[in-house]
């Protein structure tokens, strides 16, 4: 369980929180949507939930444990994170990268069989083993991202968390990749995500939250909660905007 209690945070004494008096909480086995405009709060949200803000004692916790008594490799078992496309560094082969997600678990010491079995059948979830051997640098984007759930998979976390997984990538491989993460969720592993496309949080389905200026407006099932007025309000859109923007889709 992840739980938020009355989160305030603001990246600076002097700024404007990002996030004020925010709480929710996100069971085993959801599947949850974080929807907003720009600069609402969605990627801080995530990164306050994963421990990487020093966010105030008593406003996060991760299996009713306080995030910040939490070591590193405690929360790597119980989180895996999902970053937005990445163009990478050095040219690792696609089962290296995967791999990389059992270093959260052990010191760099070398892999063990485990290892290298949990990374494998990690590939085969996401239906890319046939790329173990290639160079991530030489993947498309779509594969890329692909080759970060696998890594995030093979960290064998309860929740997968991640900030725009389809963020820069063709609309082909958008529906490709949220299609897999269907899957994986169908399969019940428990999944938090932002998205800037409603229509794709009633694809995945679950449990949407819609964040505006750092404040939940509206949290429930996906098909209930992403009504024509609802994205109106969160994006500032007239009913005649929106409709437009609906029948120029197809």
């Amino acid at each position: 369980m992840i739980e938020v209690r009355d989160l305030y945070f603001a990246y600076a004494p002097k700024e404007p929180p990002v996030l004020r008096g925010l709480s929710l909480r996100i069971e085993t086995g959801e599947v949850v949507n974080i929807l907003g405009p720009n600069g609402c709060g969605k990627t801080t949200l995530l990164r306050a939930m994963l421990g990487f803000l020093p966010t105030p004692p008593g406003t996060v916790f991760i299996g009713g444990a306080e995030i910040h008594t939490l070591k590193r490799r405690d929360l790597a078992r119980r989180l895996a994170y999902v970053p937005q496309i990445h163009g990478g560094v050095f040219n690792y082969s696609v089962l290296e990268v995967v791999l990389m997600g059992r270093t959260a678990l052990s010191p760099w010491l070398g892999f063990s069989p485990v290892d290298q079995d949990r990374a494998l059948a990690a590939l085969n979830k996401v239906r890319i083993a046939r790329l173990a051997g290639r160079p991530y640098l030489q993947l498309s984007g779509g594969e890329r991202q692909l080759v970060l759930i696998a890594r995030a998979l093979a960290q064998n976390g309860r929740f997968l968390i991640m900030d725009e997984p389809v963020s820069g990538l063709d609309y082909g491989n958008q529906f490709h990749l949220l299609t897999v993460i269907r899957e994986l969720a169908e399969q019940g592993l428990s999944i938090v995500l932002t998205t800037h496309h409603p229509e794709q949080a009633v694809f995945l389905g679950g449990r949407s939250l819609l964040l505006k200026d750092g404040q939940l407006r509206a949290d429930g099932p996906s098909r209930e909660v992403i009504t024509a007025p609802a994205v109106c309000a969160l994006y500032d859109l007239s009913p005649e905007m929106l409709a437009q923007a609906r029948r120029a889709t197809f």
